[in-house]
């Protein structure tokens, strides 16, 4: 596909038509960089689009949500375990499911597994210590938020790193030809090249 643009613009040179070499180069990036740069910021741009389509909601979200969603149903007058079976009401999933079960669990035994949603292990050390429930649930939800924010500012910083290869090979090399390539033409027909 290559081979005949560049078999052609070989022979003008070596004809000693420089200046129409020039010019056909130019044209042919000038018509043809715009449509690579469009094709390429269209592929991206599905990329991404079937990334966040595909990708799941993680389980961080979740533990977040159903922190929130307690910490809502402790501040309106609800006991933990009626914030906690409205919060597991509201969100759908996994976590939710594990929450349940851990509540039941703690309800009817003594023994406390070690992975026990980290809200039931901070209402656990509240009610034990006698420290109110209501800031221990806040401070856990916060904590969660401050997480998040923290990844998703992570997620910005490295941004414009992966937005530098798209920039530097599409986008740019079109934006030079255009305005670049008729000053060099202009200057070489002033030359009489």
């Amino acid at each position: 596909m290559i081979v005949l643009p560049a078999t052609i613009l070989c022979f003008l040179v070596w004809r000693g038509m420089l200046r129409t070499a020039l010019g056909a180069i130019v044209l042919v990036a000038s018509i043809l960089a715009p449509v690579v740069a469009a094709v390429g910021a269209l592929g991206l741009g599905a990329l991404v689009i079937v990334r966040r389509a595909v990708r799941p909601i993680a389980a961080d979200d979740d533990v977040a949500l159903l922190a929130e969603l307690t910490e809502l149903g402790l501040t309106s007058g609800l006991t933990f375990a009626a914030a906690v079976e409205a919060a597991t009401d509201a969100v759908p999933g996994e976590e939710s499911a594990r929450l349940r079960r851990a509540g039941r669990r703690d309800r009817g035994s003594a023994d406390r597994p070690e992975d026990d949603p980290g809200l039931l292990v901070v209402a656990r050390r509240a009610l034990s210590t006698g420290a109110p429930l209501l800031p221990a649930v806040s401070g856990y939800a916060s904590t969660l938020r401050n997480e998040e924010r923290s990844r998703q500012l992570t997620a910005a910083r490295r941004l414009p790193v992966k937005l530098l290869f798209p920039l530097a090979l599409l986008i740019l090399p079109g934006f030079l030809i255009l305005t670049v390539g008729p000053a060099v033409l202009g200057g070489l027909q002033r030359l009489g090249l």
